[in-house]
């Protein structure tokens, strides 16, 4: 069975010798979800820039194209005056359509875009059988995002309700928030589509034993764009100001995730706690438990999220978290631990609160268990029934009007 994968957010990206990487969202456990269901072709857009080998391997994860067809899209978003260039957006319409028109089941992921919502239209023209992933929220996708998605924000929340609640099969990130915002009349799922490694006690432990040692200096971290305002990273910098006026300069922040930063680290120069920010740039999956490891406290301030990986990966390793009050986050966190967006003195408030090492010691037992509702192999489980179902559904109108 021919299967056709479609994605508007991440990018394809190539090294000067030819290799093929992407983003974060994607792994090669990630890709064998989709190759174990058939025939896999993955359409994804291109960047145009070409990187060194050796700063590729380093910031993104590698594809080794096994068992898949990964064919490019042209960028429409970047540089933004292409969006609105017929001759491009009928270029990435003539290789959608093309690719629709040859699968059996198409599969759209995170619905919203311009990619995605073309396959969508062409997968009803076409009477092709089709599943969506439902990952985040349009409205504050595009609020956040910049002056012109204040602008489109309405038209795409919008859109994205009527293009769920059309589709005959769907899967959530979350367990409740994405569902609520957006139902659909078709057969829906809840999983996430984090991939853990199996939990292992030896995890908690250490966490334990490095809080009864006790340290002066704790580290804080978030992983994410670095040049996106709306992940909210500034707003730890203040929170950091804020606690350095008080006479607390305790705590260390890293910042993982593609970009330059040099924003964040300019603010952070004007607010006069440079020696406390440090910069990581994109660390590979392979680093991130380490790194996690490292951390005595997750903070993820995005003003933004469907069902937040990264959060999840923190807890599976014990690391006491802090979050914004936003789509899945409270399904996650602790009350005590959820702030509001742009609330640096909320932020600072928690932070004090965690440096509590009893305090800390009980987040981390917290994060551990809830982590355990991310089993790998519950998850899978769950997901492959469902879409064993949906590539075995013949029913006559696969993706209704």
């Amino acid at each position: 069975m021919k299967i056709l994968f479609v994605q508007g957010g991440s990018r394809w990206k190539y090294d000067a010798e030819g290799a093929l990487y992407t983003d974060s969202n994607f792994s090669e456990a990630v890709w064998e979800r989709y190759r174990a269901l058939g025939e896999l072709t993955v359409l994804l857009r291109r960047e145009d820039r070409i990187y060194p080998p050796r700063e590729a391997a380093a910031r993104f994860n590698r594809c080794s194209g096994s068992r898949m067809t990964c064919l490019a899209l042209p960028d429409l978003y970047r540089p933004a005056w292409r969006l609105l260039h017929p001759g491009y957006r009928r270029r990435a319409r003539r290789i959608i359509a093309r690719e629709v028109r040859k699968a059996d089941r198409v599969i759209v992921r995170s619905p919203g875009n311009f990619y995605t919502n073309t396959a969508l239209a062409c997968c009803r023209r076409y009477r092709r059988p089709c599943l969506v992933e439902v990952t985040g929220f349009a409205w504050e996708g595009s609020w956040y995002h910049s002056p012109g998605g204040k602008v489109l924000a309405p038209w795409r929340e919008l859109r994205c309700r009527a293009l769920i609640g059309r589709v005959p099969w769907a899967v959530y990130v979350t367990g409740r928030a994405l569902q609520q915002r957006y139902p659909t009349r078709g057969k829906a799922l809840g999983c996430s589509d984090v991939a853990l490694s199996p939990l292992d006690q030896t995890v908690l432990t250490a966490r334990l034993e490095k809080i009864r040692a006790g340290q002066e200096t704790l580290v804080l971290g978030t992983a994410g764009f670095l040049d996106v305002a709306y992940k909210g990273q500034r707003w730890v910098i203040e929170a950091l100001a804020l606690l350095r006026r008080r006479g607390n300069t305790r705590f260390r922040y890293q910042l993982a995730g593609s970009g330059s930063g040099e924003a964040l680290l300019a603010y952070a120069r004007k607010l006069g706690v440079a020696d406390q920010v440090e910069l990581l740039g994109s660390l590979p999956r392979d680093q991130m438990e380490s790194w996690y490891d490292g951390l005595d406290i997750y903070v993820h301030p995005s003003f933004s999220e469907g069902l937040c990986r990264s959060i999840v990966e923190a807890m599976s390793r014990a690391v006491p978290v802090a979050c914004t009050r936003v789509g899945g986050n409270p399904e996650l966190a602790s009350p005590a631990c959820l702030f509001d967006r742009k609330d640096a003195t909320g932020i600072a408030e928690i932070l004090e609160a965690l440096a509590d090492p009893d305090t800390r010691a009980a987040e981390a037992r917290r994060s551990f268990a809830a982590a355990r509702a991310f089993d790998s192999q519950a998850l899978d489980r769950a997901r492959k029934e469902f879409y064993q179902a949906f590539l075995h559904d013949d029913q006559e109108n696969p993706c209704p009007d």
